[in-house]
């Protein structure tokens, strides 16, 4: 492995977000029609799945920037499809993308969304016909992070 510039590090994925899917509420598509039956577009917030936005719903579940990585039926071996999308403000995420947060002193939301999609999921993702990426196995992602100044400088 070749030496880094200085200031740079290597940790895993883990180490440097907040993995908040716990907080993801999964609810079926009935459920959610039920639910926004009625009520009017500005009473409803974006609900997102694995590729990004697939409907409203009518309570969040979030209000940040956050970002999202799909976690079954994302083209994760297509370099040119994205597999990571940043979410802003009040939303509902489901149970087939993971939501992470850049831990402040460590690494910004842009740069581990710009990291997630030119990652090569190769022996991360397992499945058939719908490759899925484990909590353990996004965990275990390796990342090189530069400094902060250097990480806001590179996702400008």
């Amino acid at each position: 492995m070749s030496e880094l510039p200085s200031g740079w590090t290597h940790c895993s994925l883990e180490d440097c977000v907040e993995i908040l899917d716990s907080l993801r509420i999964p609810i079926n598509n009935s459920e959610r029609q039920q639910r926004i039956e009625g009520k009017a577009t500005d009473q409803l917030y974006p609900y997102y799945g694995a590729t990004g936005q697939v409907g409203l719903i009518d309570s969040f579940l979030f209000d940040e920037e956050l970002v999202a990585l799909g976690e079954d039926g994302v083209p994760f071996f297509d370099p040119m499809k994205s597999k990571a999308y940043m979410l802003h403000g009040k939303t509902w995420v489901n149970n087939h993308a993971h939501v992470l947060r850049g831990l402040n002193s460590i690494v910004t939301n842009k740069l581990v969304l710009y990291y997630l999609n030119q990652f090569d999921y190769q022996g991360f993702v397992n499945g058939g016909t719908r490759l899925k990426l484990t909590q353990a196995s996004m965990r275990a992602i390796p990342v090189t992070l530069p400094p902060l100044a250097e990480q806001i400088r590179i996702t400008q």
